[in-house]
């Protein structure tokens, strides 16, 4: 099996661009990943099969896990709440 690089994509513009800020400045308050797990909070949700294929999609193209993608798109309609 060979290790492929991920393809090199754009800079992300807007609101790709908050998210990933948002996601990359995450990690800085936390030391190690059993840290991190500690502070985080396992949810369970139930999401339309049609949804979670379009949470998936984007959340490959900016090249995230499904969780970050939901995490950020949560903090981002937050924010915009506020």
């Amino acid at each position: 099996m060979a290790i492929v690089r991920n393809p090199k994509r754009s800079q992300p513009t807007g609101r790709e661009a908050k998210a990933q800020a948002f996601i990359s400045g995450a990690g800085t308050t936390v030391e190690t990943p059993e840290e991190e797990d500690q502070n985080k909070k396992p949810i369970m949700i139930r999401v339309d099969p049609q949804m979670l294929n379009r949470i998936d999609r984007a959340a490959k193209r900016l090249g995230i896990s499904r969780s970050a993608f939901i995490v950020s798109s949560t903090a981002t309609r937050l924010e915009s709440m506020e």
